[in-house]
């Protein structure tokens, strides 16, 4: 008993000096928190939040988020954690560069800033915070990721709000690819996350990011995207997120489903790259 008190008054100290890592995975709909005991995994949940409170990507309702999160932690004892997040895919955009004169500039980020309209953003890059990955291969490339930085802002607030430390962010499509890449083969690969509202098609060739294309939830429009596509790349495989279709019919290459330990696939891949830092 006098142990088992002590534990309890020790608790607090022991998340001070070691607090906990949660990755987080934001979305419109709902939070999706997940912690590891080594491989193991100690928590993982889904909660539903009010419709209203995140719209497209940005959170309306700050405080009333922080709270929710706050709270949620604080219940299932991760007061304080450090949390790394997959921000939603409406919040960041991604683009392959090319430089021009296969060169690498001497300022990569002015250079992008000139391409505005040549990379068709959904939103200007004045408001946007902005991270350069080389790619391998020739001519000389690099991985755009560009958030909004009014969204960033925001949700630095919310974990603000909840106590917690936001200590990084992460694109969806990003994460997703890091998960998959693994289960992967040569040539151009794919990714197709198929949801009832929107299904989306991420395509690597040789192991590098080559593009990421919306696609119809409904059956007969997206074989005909599928087929389309396929045609213009020639995909050799990939892997499927979601509920089982003809694809392969329609894409001409073998596909093999994609299932996380537990959870969902972006939080394993924002494992994953924090794993590989």
């Amino acid at each position: 008993m006098v142990l088992s008190g002590l534990q309890d008054r020790l608790a607090p100290l022991k998340s001070w000096l070691f607090p906990q890592r949660v990755y987080l995975q934001l979305e419109d709909q709902a939070f999706t928190a997940m912690v590891l005991d080594g491989d193991r995994v100690a928590w993982l949940e889904r909660v539903p939040l009010p419709e209203g409170l995140c719209v497209n990507g940005q959170p309306t309702a700050v405080e009333a988020l922080g709270d929710l999160l706050g709270d949620l932690l604080v219940e299932r004892g991760y007061a304080g954690a450090r949390v790394k997040a997959v921000l939603p895919r409406a919040a960041t955009a991604w683009r392959v560069i090319e430089w021009p004169g296969a060169a690498w500039p001497d300022s990569p980020e002015l250079v992008v800033r000139q391409q505005q309209a040549e990379l068709d953003l959904p939103w200007t890059l004045q408001d946007a915070d902005l991270l350069l990955e080389p790619l391998l291969g020739d001519p000389p490339r690099s991985l755009l990721v560009a958030v909004q930085r009014e969204v960033l802002e925001a949700w630095i607030e919310v974990c603000s709000q909840a106590g917690v430390a936001l200590d990084g962010v992460e694109a969806l499509p990003i994460c997703l690819w890091r998960a998959v890449n693994p289960q992967l083969g040569e040539g151009v690969q794919l990714l197709l996350q198929l949801e009832d509202q929107q299904s989306w098609l991420l395509a690597l060739d040789r192991g590098q990011p080559l593009g990421e294309w919306p696609l119809p939830p409904e059956v007969e429009p997206l074989a005909a995207a599928l087929g389309a596509w396929a045609e213009r790349y020639g995909p050799s495989g990939g892997v499927v997120i979601g509920s089982p279709t003809p694809l392969e019919s329609w894409l001409g290459c073998s596909l093999i489903p994609f299932e996380p330990p537990a959870g969902s696939a972006a939080l394993w891949g924002l494992v994953a790259g924090e794993q590989q830092l």
